[in-house]
Formats: structure tokens, sequence, C-alpha cells
């Protein structure tokens, strides 16, 4: 609704919306490097390095991926069958978990995270049952599964989940509001197992502003078949989805292999358009008064991927969903991302808008974060810190002479201190965390670049993503990588931007 304030209040989200993100087209080059863009340009106080550093010799360069790694084997696998009443905002599941215990160790109980419950009353369990299910406690939203008999190592057993959702009036990924309903991390799930330490699961994190810092799921590669029936008017309704969907009757179904989640956004206001890059269905869902953006949205969702391709490896699913998200934030989720409104409510032709900024930066998490996993609590930046920079490599290779102006208003407009590999529970909340993993972030891949040049850069960018496909990768795994292609001595570089 529009009143005297809006113009002053768009410029307010205009500027907030460039801080949240965790014209003519020019000739495309032929081949990467892209134009080299030296971080002493960009950078208030150029980086020092130390001497043995300016002569940087590079290693023998690993042979082009152009294929995704062998799978694991053994995947867990999610059956989840949801029947939705959009208008009354509730839904009912039932899911099945067939879960391999590939830890090494012998498990008496398995942790289930029920991201649900971090809002009062949305999750209701009717069920738990098992072949191997003699009890069960709740503590938060973990709930502990008691086995009986306890389950050897490569045992595999089931796990049966019956519960209700009532979505909570929220403008995020999990919830509703006047024009879409959203359901990311809506489910039960099997956290990853750590041999050494245990379960990798964590408590949500917010400042003082209540504000969530990052994301504090972590999940490892599995398969999905899902199920949707929406009931009370389903002819009203758009579903967009991870995966494209096969009816039957009056049933949506989905099959996504070797993905971290399966998401939804549902909504009776969606306008659609579509294009194919190599195979691939660029599909995006927005509102009305922002139908005539589809095209330019999935031309430059279009040359990102063409981009993102050609540095690490062809994406390998169907579709990709970009979503209007009824929110003030954006979130990247497995086969799908969507962008604030306030994003699409503000672009304008051209490459200097936050579209054309954050559609690839968010894309990119279909590799660094989809694809090649992390600990997105402990180690955000293996993803936001590449996904940050993925947005000036985007410039770089279709905008170059817009270059310096994304520093400017991407980067130095705004705090850009603190240490890279903070985590999400990082002293100052929000703006902390966005300083220092984002946008110091950015400056460091900056400086890395130019520490290695450019051929080992990107060499050692193929690698590790090929590498850690499937994987939860560490700083250990980026920085292998990066000593396989450069000897150039980092340490200068790892002392200024991280904390050990």
């Amino acid at each position: 609704m529009r009143n005297k304030n809006f113009h002053k209040y768009s410029l307010i989200f205009l500027a907030l919306l460039l801080l949240v993100s965790c014209a003519r087209e020019t000739p495309v080059p032929s081949e990467l490097p892209a134009p080299q863009v030296s971080v002493s340009q960009h950078s208030e106080t150029p980086t020092a390095l130390p001497a043995e550093e300016q002569s940087t010799e590079i290693t023998e360069t690993a042979q082009a991926q152009n294929h995704i790694p062998e799978p694991p084997e053994n995947r867990t696998h999610y059956k989840l069958d949801l029947i939705l009443d959009y208008y009354s905002r509730y839904g009912t599941v039932s899911e099945t978990i067939t879960y391999t215990n590939r830890t090494g160790n012998t498990l008496d109980e398995i942790l289930l995270l029920v991201p649900p419950r971090d809002f009062e009353d949305a999750f209701n369990l009717q069920s738990l049952t098992g072949e191997r299910v003699s009890s069960h406690r709740d503590e938060g939203i973990r709930t502990w599964v008691k086995l009986d008999p306890p389950l050897q190592a490569m045992e595999s057993t089931s796990l049966t989940i019956l519960f209700r959702l009532r979505f909570p009036a929220n403008e995020g990924v999990f919830g509703y509001t006047n024009r879409q309903l959203n359901l990311s991390d809506w489910y039960p799930l099997i956290p990853p197992y750590n041999p050494e330490t245990g379960w990798i699961a964590y408590n949500r994190v917010t400042d003082h502003n209540n504000i969530i810092i990052g994301e504090y799921v972590v999940q490892e590669t599995a398969d999905f078949n899902v199920s949707l029936k929406l009931i009370n008017q389903p002819e009203f309704i758009e579903v967009a989805a991870s995966a494209p969907a096969t009816m039957i009757d009056d049933t949506y179904y989905y099959e996504l292999p070797l993905a971290r989640a399966f998401a939804f956004s549902v909504s009776d206001s969606y306008f659609e358009h579509e294009i194919v890059h190599n195979g691939t269905r660029i599909h995006t869902y927005l509102f009305m008064n922002h139908q005539e953006y589809g095209p330019d949205l999935c031309e430059i969702a279009r040359k990102a991927l063409e981009l993102f391709e050609e540095l690490f490896y062809p994406y390998p699913r169907e579709m990709i969903s970009i979503v209007a998200g009824d929110f003030l934030h954006n979130m990247e989720m497995d086969g799908m991302f969507m962008l604030s409104h306030k994003v699409i409510d503000n672009y304008h032709s051209g490459e200097k808008n936050n579209m054309t900024i954050l559609t690839p930066h968010e894309l990119s998490h279909q590799w660094f974060y989809s694809l090649v996993g992390n600990d997105s609590v402990k180690e955000p930046w293996l993803d936001e810190t590449l996904a940050t920079y993925m947005e000036v490599l985007y410039y770089e290779r279709y905008h170059p002479e817009t270059v310096d102006w994304w520093w400017r208003n991407r980067v130095y407009e705004y705090d850009h201190s603190g240490y890279v590999n903070s985590d999400i529970h990082i002293d100052g909340g929000y703006e902390k965390y966005r300083a220092a993993v984002y946008l110091n972030g950015a400056r460091f891949m900056a400086d890395l670049r130019t520490a290695v040049g450019d051929e080992a850069f990107f060499a050692a960018l193929k690698e590790y993503a090929y590498e850690n496909t499937w994987r939860i990768a560490t700083r250990e795994d980026f920085f292998r990588a990066f000593s396989n292609h450069s000897n150039a001595n980092l340490s200068g570089l790892l002392h200024q931007y991280f904390r050990d």
C-alpha cells in the first residue's frame, strides 16, 4: 500500500537489500580468465605481500573437468508426502527417512533436527515409528531417536514420521504472507555425522535486532521423492519447487536426487516466464507488479549460469526456479532461489541495480552450498565469500566497464572489516557478519587472485569445486586446491584476513 512515505522507505529498503545477501550487453570473451581486476585499484590501501610472493610460480594445471564426480553411495533417502491447504496455512505430512549408517561407528541413537520447531506451534508430531525405534525424546529442535538394536556400520534403517504443520505469519522462507507461503527446512532431517565430534547440529542464531545470522542447518547430500496435493481451490495456486513436477490426477510428484534439501514456494499471485539454456529450464515466479521483468531476470540468470558452467562444470539439474520473495532478504535453496521483492521492485534496465548484482550471487549457491557443501555455521565464508566474489566475476565478464562501480557500490560504501572466516556467532550481529564474511571476503578473494595469478586462481577454483562436490568442504580443502596450482606464500594474506 502506497502512502506519502513510500518513496522515502523505498530508498531505505534499497540500501538495506544490498547489505543482505546468505543496457547493452557487452560481447562475451571467448574464454576465462576474465579481464583481471587489480585489488589495489579498489582498496583504500593495497595489500602488502611478502617479497617472496611477488614472483609466483604456477604448478601444473589439473585437467579441466567437464563433468561431475561420482556421487556417494548409500545416501539418505527422504520420501515426503504433503497435503497442503494454502488458504488455511495448514499441512499434513507423511515422511519416511531411509538411513544408512556411514559414520564408521555403531549408533544407538539417531538425531533428527526439526527446524519448524523454531516457530511456536508450527510443528505437531503425530507419530514416529520404525523397526528399531524404541523411544524418542525432544530437546528444542532436536529429537533423539533411541534404536534397539543399535545400528551397526553400513546397516540401514527407516523412520516413519507423521506430523502437521501450522505455518506462522512470517516474512521469510518458512511461513506465510498475504502473497505467498514458503516451505524451506520444513521437515525433520538427519544431519551429517563427524566420527570425531558427533552430529553436526546447531541452533538458530539471531542478533540484538532479532535478525537471523546466516544459515544454521548443515545437510549432507541425499535423495528426495516428494508429493504435493493441494486442497481448497487448487486451481488458483502456482507452485515453485526445487525440481520440476509430474502431475498425476490431482497430485504433483517430484524427484530430486543428490540435493541437500527440498523447498516449495506457493502462491495464487505468481506470473511466470521461462527460457531454456543448454537444456536447463530457467523459470521465474514473480508478482503482478514484476511480471514485465521476467525476461530480464531470466537473461541475467542465463548469463550467470553460462559463466559458472565454464568456471566449474555444467549445472546438473533440469531446472532452476527463481522466485520473488515477499520479504527483505534473499535465500538459496537446492534447484531454486528467492530474491526479495524489493530487489525486483527497484529494478531498472541496465546493469547498475541490485537484481543484476544479486542474481549471480544466489545462482552461484547452486555450486557453493548445494553441490559443494560446507559447515555454514563454523565456516560460512566457504559459500558466502565465494558467492559474493562471483558477483564481480559476472561484471568482469559481461559489464567490465562497471567493475569499479560494483566495488564502490557493493563493498566500499559499507563496513568491510573483520575476519573472513568468522562464524555466525560473531560479535556485533548481522552487520558485522556481513562486513566480514561477504564484503571483506570479496577483498580477500581479489587479493588471493592477485597473489597467485589468474591462471592458478581459476584452475584452483575449478579443482576445489570438482573435488568437493557432494562433500562438506573445509578451509583445508580450499587451500589445498590453491597449493596444487601455486607455490605463492600466502602467509601474509592469511594473517590479514583470517583469525587463525
